[in-house]
Formats: C-alpha cells, structure tokens, sequence
C-alpha cells in the first residue's frame, strides 16, 4: 500500500495539551507515522484552551516521531461579543447567522496556519481536522475542501445545531467518526451520507504493569473507591458525580465508599463530604493508570463524549465502567461489551454502586466483557485498519 502524506490540523498540540481529541490527534498521527505515512501536524503556538494564549514559539519541532509546526495564533479583539454570543448559545437561544459567524470568527485562527494550508494543498494527500467546534477547523477546512477530512468529536449540544457546522460537514470530502453513535448523531444532524462517511475511532493498548496498590499507599485508599479521570468541568457533569457520591454518603454512612477526581479543572467538594471526596488533581500517565487497576469503578458521567478514552483504558485495566445512559457513546460502549453500568438518574446510580459492591462476581464479569471489548474494536490495529479503509473509500 503506498504511503500517504498527511497533515493533522489541530488548535493545540503536545503533552500539555491532554484533551481528548489532542489525544486521538497525537495517538493516530504517530501511528500512522510509524506505519510508513509521512505526517506532518499543524497546530497554534496555544497551550490553554480558555485563553488561547501564544505559549509556544513558533516554528517546526518532533513529537513523538510527528513534525510539528506551530503558528501564532491571530489577535482575538472581540472577545466580549465572543462571550455574549456564545452564553446564548450554550443555553440554546436563537442566534442570527450574522451572530454565528461572529462566534465563529471570535474563536481560535491563525492565519500563518491557513497561509501554508493553501500553499502547500499539492503536497499534502489529506488535511484531517478536528475537533469541529473551533475556529481552526471550520475556517482551516475552507482552504481545501476537496482535500480536507473531518474527525468532528460531535457531541448533541447546541452548537451542532448551528448552520456554520452543517455548511462544514457538508463541504469536506470526508467523516471520520470515533463510534457508531457520533455517527447517527451526525445523519440526524447533517444528513451525512454514507459514501463520505467512516466510523475510525483510536486504538488502546494495556500497559506492561498496573500496581493498584502503589496508587491506593499513595493517597491512602483503603476502602474501595470510584474514580473520575478527565477535565473536571460542568461541560463533563463532574459536579452532578460529586453530588451524587454526596447523597450516598448520606443515604448510606456505613458503606466505607469514597470519590476520587483525577485531572485538571476547579472542583467544588462540599464541607460535610472533604473526608469522602478527594481531588488527587494532575498525575502522570502510570500513576492514572494504576488507579483505574485499584478502583471499584470508572465513573464516566459526561453526555457530551464522542469516544470516551478513560472508558476504554479503564476496562483495559481490569476495571468496570458506570456511565450516564443519556449519553448515546458511553451507554452503546457498555450495552456492545457487557462492561458496565448505566444510570438515568441518582437512584440508578445509587443501585449501580450497590450492586459492585455486594457482588464482586458481577463486577469482575462486567470488567472482563469491556476488556474483550477494548482489545478487539479498540485495538490499533483495528483503528489503523478502519483510517486505511477510510482513506481507500474517500479516494484518497
């Protein structure tokens, strides 16, 4: 199969930059690299996805075997109107196209990046962008379209409903989906039609070593306990998680259950609860890793997933998942594997952590199933297998 030559195009990039989607962009580009494709990523000299600051200088570097080039990212002058529109549309308000635009103009661009884009559209196969929601992509795949793929890391909220992305998605040459779910999610949205359509995905891979016991001497863990791995923010319903472990402990004081949130992100811990709910904040990678290996449960709250990493290396760790059943990705994850539990609200979510609790059998086989599951649809091969299709369908 002859090597392509693509470039990734992403508003940050680097191992400070630990979203998801600058994860699934890191973890294929060097795959694909590896693999024999020359890959080049563009990216913004960004590091904080709140202010979108110029941290990094500007200019080409490798990462992780991938070149790097990094560009200024533009003066943003209006970030008052930025924020007046984008609050009305986050509460679903009705926004002028005149008022979407300007949202859109107001986010993340630079426009050295959209320069070398158009000056070297022949030598790149592809121009993959993502995720959909910023500036970089929507402006950055205007520049060749017939070249440009699109990994949306859709999510049903309200700023997938606006025109600018349905005019996006119907412009690129093609979808790259991380799930069957984001993809309907997509057809009932956009009408997306089959032939510029994929379902990709990333890979995982168990790590050599998990020490749960490492992790729980650490922070002093010993009794069991859920954890919570990820930006800890409203968009990801980390409050509703510490208030529902909140309400357990109230409901239940002798049940020795105990919360810990991994990540980064402000978190509000209720006085009565300090003892209970711990905010263990950033760790590294191994560190993350064995907690999942330690933990009664992975708890993914978030409705807003289009993949759900922390799910798929939770089960690779031997851990079952609890997930919120209103989120279409996390929920088909588990109903597919057999790897965990769902709630609709807090007393399912009450009876989900009583069942791990009283019947250790059941929460084995729940970690077992999403194990099976991680290992045969997530693994790299099988990712590395869907993009090549992908490529292939695509014409490229």
């Amino acid at each position: 199969m002859p090597a392509r030559t693509i470039a990734f195009v992403v508003p940050r990039y680097g191992v400070h930059s630990a979203g998801g989607a600058e994860m699934l962009a890191q973890g294929v580009a060097e795959r694909l690299a590896a693999s024999g494709d020359e890959v080049t990523v563009l990216t913004t000299c960004a590091r904080d996805h709140f202010t979108w600051a110029n941290h990094y200088r500007p200019g080409t570097e490798t990462v992780g075997g991938v070149t790097v080039r990094r560009f200024p990212v533009d003066a943003r002058d209006r970030a008052a109107e930025f924020a007046s529109i984008q609050e009305r549309i986050s509460r679903g308000a009705a926004v002028s196209p005149g008022e979407e635009e300007c949202w859109i103009r107001g986010s993340v661009h630079s426009a050295p990046l959209y320069d070398f884009i158009g000056g070297n559209r022949d030598r790149f196969d592809c121009f993959i962008f993502l995720p959909y929601l910023f500036g970089t992509t929507w402006a950055g795949s205007a520049v060749a379209p017939e070249k440009s793929l699109l990994i949306p890391c859709l999510h049903d909220e309200p700023y997938a409903r606006l025109g600018i992305f349905r005019e996006m998605f119907a412009r690129v040459r093609g979808i790259l989906f991380n799930s069957p779910p984001e993809r309907e999610l997509a057809r009932r949205l956009f009408e997306t039609e089959d032939a510029r359509a994929a379902v990709a995905g990333m890979g995982f891979e168990a790590r050599p070593r998990y020490r749960p016991e490492r992790f729980r001497k650490r922070f002093g863990l010993t009794t069991p306990f859920l954890l919570y791995a990820g930006r800890r923010e409203e968009g990801k319903n980390t409050p509703l998680l510490v208030e529902y472990v909140r309400v357990f402990k109230k409901n239940n004081p002798a049940q020795p259950l105990s919360l810990a949130l991994l990540g980064t992100g402000e978190v509000r811990i209720p006085p009565e609860s300090a003892g209970g709910i711990l905010d263990l904040g950033y760790v590294d990678e191994e560190l993350k890793h064995d907690g999942y290996a330690a933990c009664l449960a992975l708890c993914q709250p978030s409705v807003n997933e289009s993949l759900s990493i922390v799910l798929m290396e939770a089960w690779l760790a031997g851990t079952a998942g609890i997930v919120n059943a209103r989120c279409a990705v996390t929920e088909g994850h588990c109903a597919r594997s057999n790897g965990g539990l769902a709630f609709r609200d807090y007393y399912e979510f009450e009876e989900c952590v009583h069942l791990l609790l009283e019947r250790p059998g059941l929460r084995e086989a729940l970690a077992a199933g999403g194990r099976r599951y991680a290992e045969r649809d997530y693994s790299w091969d099988a990712a590395l297998g869907r993009y090549r299709e992908a490529f292939g369908r695509f014409g490229l």
